[in-house]
């Protein structure tokens, strides 16, 4: 009982690099639900059902654009399909995990902590797996409601700007990829072209040329990649 506890601590210790991430990105989610007026409901499910912040932010975008809720589920599906992925490469590689836990493994899994896990293939066991995703999921969840109420007092002209800085997020994310692999960059431009095409031309209803553009951008990214990870690509000389 007392290595379960010390296992548990252990993997809490771990997450907390996930916390300090988790707060801002989290209060900013609370704020745009506020600001688009999706309502508390809204961010309490979003945060503590869906637990995905990439698609969380994807969700709150779509909804206030009108898009169809089957496009909305199509795209949020397509987005998560990562965690196909990770789920597999963590069930393949851990066996010291009950399996009993697995699903609740499985719900909690993030990209950030499917890193620690990775890096610390070591000390995983049930308890630890546990401590590092059991409080960021909490984290996440108590910090966007803490952000949507924190949107009541904010004026106007700075809620709109959390709007802008999450584009600012996103290119930050992207940039470091960008500068490092040159495939990335013909990955990003064909993107924009295939969505500009579909946009424009209107070949599809609202809602479904976000989701057809995810799909032939993935597609046309493994033709672009090839059999060679991102690693293996030619890297922009600085």
């Amino acid at each position: 009982m007392k290595s379960t506890k010390n296992n548990f601590i252990s993997g809490v210790r771990h997450s907390i690099p996930i916390w300090i991430g988790y707060i801002p990105s989290a209060i900013t989610l609370g704020i745009l639900c506020n600001t688009n007026s999706l309502g508390l409901l809204h961010a309490f499910l979003s945060s503590f059902v869906l637990y995905s912040g990439a698609a969380q932010f994807m969700l709150v975008g779509f909804l206030t654009s009108s898009v169809p809720l089957v496009g909305i589920a199509v795209s949020v599906f397509l987005l998560n399909t990562r965690l196909f992925l990770m789920s597999a490469t963590l069930g393949a590689t851990v066996d010291k995990v009950n399996h009993k836990a697995f699903p609740i493994v499985g719900w909690l899994l993030t990209d950030e902590s499917f890193s620690i896990l990775s890096f610390n293939k070591e000390k995983v066991n049930t308890s630890f797996t546990l401590g590092v995703q059991i409080p960021p999921y909490f984290i996440w969840g108590i910090f966007t409601i803490v952000g949507y109420f924190l949107g009541d007092f904010l004026p106007q002209n700075l809620k709109v700007a959390f709007s802008v800085g999450l584009l600012g997020l996103f290119v930050a994310l992207l940039v470091p990829n960008v500068k490092k692999h040159l495939v990335t960059v013909r990955v990003v431009i064909v993107t924009a072209v295939i969505y500009a095409i579909i946009y424009y031309t209107k070949v599809f209803p609202l809602g479904w040329d976000i989701v057809f553009s995810i799909i032939l951008s993935s597609i046309a990214g493994i033709f672009l990649i090839g059999n060679e990870t991102l690693e293996d690509k030619e890297e922009i000389k600085e």
